[in-house]
């Protein structure tokens, strides 16, 4: 597959922009650039086995790519927190979704990515923030974030606990279908790794 940031002609600038602001997220998170570009990669082949148009995978490789943006505005203390966060911390944290939206509205050619953005912590069971949405009513471009992003936190390395395998996250992740997650997501997930469409 093509560098989920690879810069390619009318698009080069807007890319260079996306590469920017990822680079500007891993210097308040030190995984965040690594995560950021994983998440893009997973979601970009779900969308692909998912049919979706070139344009709406140009605006997911954006959105991907940027979905935790936001958190250039959160303190390192919680960001790196080892643990679960405190209630008061948490709601902090969840600030970062409409932070995120602030950032990428001022740029003209992120506005349609802005709202897969917004909502990729939405759960497919409506108890997800920052709107609650439920099931097809999040767009599609955030429920394939939510599952991409998902996917990689669990397969990798992290600070409290080693990673699980492709296999074992997998599990976790039809686990939580119809709850957390879009089935149909998860299961694009499914197929595009069990047909080795994505490198380990």
């Amino acid at each position: 597959m093509v560098n989920e940031f690879a810069q390619t002609g009318r698009n080069a600038g807007l890319d260079e922009t996306v590469d920017a602001l990822v680079a500007a997220a891993a210097r308040q998170d030190d995984m965040a650039e690594g995560h950021s570009r994983r998440v893009a990669r997973y979601a970009l082949a779900i969308g692909e086995r998912m049919g979706l148009s070139p344009e709406e995978l140009q605006d997911l490789k954006h959105a991907s790519g940027l979905h935790d943006i936001g958190k250039v505005a959160i303190s390192r203390r919680i960001l790196n927190k080892m643990g679960h966060l405190s209630p008061a911390e948490f709601a902090i944290m969840k600030q970062h979704s409409n932070i995120a939206i602030r950032i990428i509205s001022k740029v003209e050619g992120l506005r349609n990515a802005a709202p897969l953005v917004k909502h990729h912590h939405e759960r497919f069971d409506g108890k997800g923030y920052p709107d609650g949405l439920v099931g097809l009513s999040i767009p599609l471009g955030s429920r394939i974030i939510a599952v991409a992003e998902a996917f990689d936190i669990l397969s990798t390395d992290v600070p409290w606990r080693d990673a699980m395998s492709w296999e074992d996250a997998l599990a976790e992740i039809s686990s939580c279908t119809g709850t957390q997650f879009d089935p149909a997501v998860a299961q694009a997930l499914h197929q595009v790794i069990s047909e080795g469409l994505i490198e380990r």
